[in-house]
């Protein structure tokens, strides 16, 4: 069994399925409610298997990390325009923020890295898949699981069956270029085709933020229901009125196949 196996199996801890938040927001665009104290913030969220953050919020909160039954740090590897939200960028110039290597001696359990594709520009396009290569051969060498995330940044221009075709092809390229985990979109009724198409795990996101914790319940439960084996949501859990709770309930839904509306009112939601 290989580091990145071991590792993996101490992400899931035995769980089938797993409630994983991120706080990675302000490595990217600077400002995010619900972050602005970074450790308040990993606090709310200690009840969850893994938080997804930058290196130096890690480095700045080793301590908490170090407690008994601490979420998995995950650093972020990449850098990408098309999340700097304040100028509206929506090409995916993607730079590494942060050596594999880096993120290991931070603490890390496990990387993410995004990889940009179809839009529009091939020489781009081809350079993010050599930087996503590149991280590829740095986690190979380290013996750290690397989470590949499929983010569809104009998913508001295109329609469900555009975004779901995208999704089914670029999570696949993932996979096939090395990633152990997949982070992705959930895309509906036929996301089931998306996990078949793809050989490793697969997580959806939040993508927006839900209007209330019933919604967040019922876009886990489909999730897994579809064949994810988890998921992870950034502001519909750090933003939460009780995360703690919250992340009780999804644990409900997702591993024990409670109904949403049975853990509202379990979890006094």
């Amino acid at each position: 069994m290989s580091a990145i196996n071991i590792r993996i199996s101490k992400l899931f801890k035995g769980k089938k399925n797993l409630v994983i938040s991120a706080l990675d927001h302000v490595m990217e665009y600077g400002h995010q409610p619900g972050i602005e104290d970074g450790r308040a913030a990993i606090k709310n969220c200690m009840a969850t298997d893994a938080l997804l953050l930058s290196q130096y919020m890690l480095k700045r909160n080793w301590d908490l990390f170090a407690k008994k039954d601490s979420p998995l740090p995950v650093v972020r590897i990449n850098w990408s325009s098309s999340f700097y939200y304040p100028l509206d960028y929506r090409e995916g110039h993607t730079v590494i923020a942060a050596t594999v290597e880096q993120a290991d001696q931070a603490g890390a359990e496990a990387v993410i890295c995004s990889l940009f594709l179809e839009e529009g520009a091939e020489e781009r396009e081809a350079a993010n898949v050599g930087l996503f290569s590149q991280v590829v051969r740095q986690k190979e060498k380290l013996g750290m699981p690397l989470i590949g995330e499929c983010y569809v940044i104009e998913h508001k221009q295109k329609t469900p069956a555009q975004v779901h075709q995208k999704v089914k092809r670029v999570t696949r390229v993932m996979a096939e270029l090395g990633a152990d985990l997949v982070k992705t979109f959930y895309t509906g009724k036929d996301f089931q085709e998306v996990v078949n198409n793809t050989p490793v795990p697969v997580f959806t996101i939040g993508a927006e933020k839900l209007k209330t914790d019933l919604d967040v319940l019922i876009k886990a439960d489909n999730s897994i229901k579809s064949g994810a084996r988890g998921i992870i949501f950034g502001r519909n859990i750090f933003m939460a009125q009780n995360p703690e709770q919250l992340i009780a309930a999804l644990n409900d839904v997702i591993n024990q196949g409670m109904p949403p509306q049975n853990a509202m009112e379990k979890h006094h939601l």
